[in-house]
């Protein structure tokens, strides 16, 4: 995958093939700005709007109170991504839009976008990170709204690979005890447990996380089946006779000597037979070719934590190591560069 300068239209497509487009110039300013402008059209409510009906720009000026000047342009850069169209001087979503933004969204990631105001602060330390190595640790910078925000965010990216999770999962039959490892929202968890009736998920999470975290998981339809728990990852232990142990989304924040300790915590609070499972983003092989997908994932996890991402074959020897048997790697052609790694005690 290569997310940049795509051609539309004859012209554009002459000078590519002529050769005679500044590519790095293009990279350097329009991509971000693309970006840019979704957050902020988020955030200030525009595609909310207009997914509750066609507007022109100067209605939705004067609903939002923004500058009609710049609403205009940041309309017209959304639209070349696909997300909004104007038709007869009235701007909506198109059917990607709609996929994506308002209430009604088949796959809502509203919240993801906006909380990319953050996420554009972290990437911006990349030259830091690239001369010290020392990344953001990002969950230390969170606060206030913005910490609810985070987990919003990670809820809507749930959705995505939780049902993958609750299939792929071999839980034994009449399980009845998941420990969802600072699981957050508890949408993973509660995926599972609906895919094996009279089971029922604790998520271990860090004070702060809870309050919003069960106004999130009441908000999904789960709060019969997830309750939450104060733990510290990597000090406490996450309890005992275990069915499953779920972590999901964050092996990568933590180097493999931390890892290994996490598994071997998961792997003492299950009961024999059990199962541990591991979601989390594909490092892409060294020998790989180069995708924008993949790195820039693994990136985006170097500049953000002190770790990286990992290759499945870590999180097999990892498991192995805290007596975790019959490791496997299982991966969906719908995830690309994600991996769910399963073992039992």
């Amino acid at each position: 995958m290569r997310y940049g300068t795509i051609p539309k239209g004859l012209k554009e497509r002459l000078a590519t093939v002529l050769g005679v487009l500044p590519y790095p110039m293009l990279d350097v300013l329009i991509a971000p700005l693309q970006a840019r402008s979704l957050i902020a059209a988020q955030r200030a409510s525009v595609l909310d709007a207009l997914s509750k009906g066609p507007s022109s720009t100067s209605q939705l000026a004067r609903e939002l109170s923004l500058d009609e000047s710049c609403l205009d342009l940041v309309l017209r850069l959304i639209a070349s991504m696909g997300y909004v169209k104007r038709r007869f001087a009235l701007w909506s979503l198109t059917r990607l839009g709609a996929r994506y933004f308002g209430a009604a969204a088949a796959y809502p990631l509203g919240e993801f976008v906006a909380f990319g105001a953050p996420q554009w602060d972290w990437i911006s330390r990349l030259d830091q990170v690239l001369k010290t190595g020392i990344g953001v640790e990002i969950h230390r910078t969170l606060h206030g709204t913005d910490w609810d925000l985070y987990q919003r965010a990670m809820a809507e990216g749930a959705r995505e690979f939780a049902a993958f999770v609750a299939t792929e999962v071999p839980v034994a039959p009449g399980a009845t005890l998941c420990l969802d490892v600072a699981g957050s929202h508890g949408i993973v968890g509660g995926f599972l447990c609906r895919a094996h009736p009279g089971m029922r998920s604790v998520v271990l999470e860090r004070p702060e996380a809870i309050p919003e975290a069960r106004r999130i998981c009441a908000q999904a339809g789960f709060d019969d089946v997830v309750s939450f728990r104060e733990c510290d990852l990597l000090r406490d232990e996450y309890g005992e006779d275990a069915d499953a142990v779920i972590l999901a989304n964050i092996l990568h924040h933590f180097e493999p000597e931390v890892n290994r300790a996490i598994l071997a915590r998961a792997r003492r609070a299950l009961k024999p037979g059990g199962v541990v499972a591991v979601f989390d983003i594909e490092a892409p092989d060294a020998s790989a070719r180069p995708e924008a997908a993949g790195d820039g994932a693994a990136l985006f996890f170097r500049i953000t934590s002190n770790s990286a991402c990992f290759r499945g074959s870590d999180y097999i020897e990892w498991m192995k190591s805290c007596g975790i048997r019959e490791a496997r790697v299982v991966r969906s052609i719908r995830l690309p560069s994600r991996l769910l790694v399963i073992g039992r005690a």
